[in-house]
């Protein structure tokens, strides 16, 4: 795990980015779902007006990002390797971001459950 997190090779930053990505849509599910259930709100500023619209927020979170890294990855490939390291700590920081608020929505998960099984 330490030399995934360390190495910032070409193959692991693209496994970086498709994570990265897939803790994005994880999060629009998550968001969406638990909007759903009236006990959540939207905490992120840019996106508070558009989870009132799933389909805009398909496209914010879903198949912008996806094109955004896809242009991001292309350009890495033709980076040096100073430039890798760089982006390996900056993948690093938003994945630990988006872990962390991934967390959060199955804790919000985990007490909605909680709840809903006690009443």
């Amino acid at each position: 795990m330490i030399t995934f997190l360390k190495t910032h090779n070409l193959i692991n930053i693209r496994k970086k980015i498709v994570l990265l990505y897939l803790l994005n849509v994880s999060d629009l599910i998550f968001t969406l779902a638990l909007l759903e259930t009236g006990f959540f709100k939207e905490m992120n500023i840019f996106m508070v007006n558009a989870v009132e619209y799933p389909f805009i927020s398909i496209i914010l979170k879903v198949i912008f990002p996806a094109g955004l890294l896809y242009y991001l990855y292309k350009r890495i490939c033709l980076s040096d390797v100073s430039q890798l390291k760089a982006m390996n700590i900056g993948l690093l920081f938003s994945l630990i971001l988006y872990s962390l608020v991934n967390i959060t929505h199955l804790v919000w998960v985990a007490l909605l459950l909680f709840f809903y099984n006690i009443g």
